[in-house]
Order: C-alpha cells, then sequence, then structure tokens
C-alpha cells in the first residue's frame, strides 16, 4: 500500500488553514479587537506549512 498522506500533503493543508485562518482572524481582529488569538493560531500554522514546503521535501 501506498502511503496517502504524505508531508507535502500535510504541509499545504497546513498552508490553506493557515491562511484561512489567519485571514479571518485578522478581520475579527480588526472589527472586535478579540480575534487576536485566531490571527496567533493562523499565522502559527501558515509559517509551520511553509517551513514544511521549503524544507526541500522532493517526493510528492
Amino acid at each position: 500500500m501506498r502511503r496517502n498522506v504524505t508531508e507535502f500533503r500535510i504541509a499545504l493543508a497546513l498552508v490553506v488553514a493557515g491562511s484561512l485562518t489567519a485571514s479571518a482572524g485578522g478581520v475579527l481582529y480588526s472589527v472586535h479587537e478579540r480575534g487576536f488569538p485566531a490571527l496567533a493560531s493562523g499565522l502559527a500554522l501558515l509559517t509551520t506549512g511553509l517551513v514544511m514546503l521549503g524544507s526541500g521535501v522532493r517526493r510528492r
């Protein structure tokens, strides 16, 4: 059996989830001031995904 969940797919999922969460957190932060936890979590996910993508993973 082939592995369906590769590091590349996990990194892409983190980037997508991080960008959506960071943008929603940014909107909430600008409107209410309670969006900072969502903004910080989204930026952490986005950064982790981008680092994983940039780490030189060659197998897709």
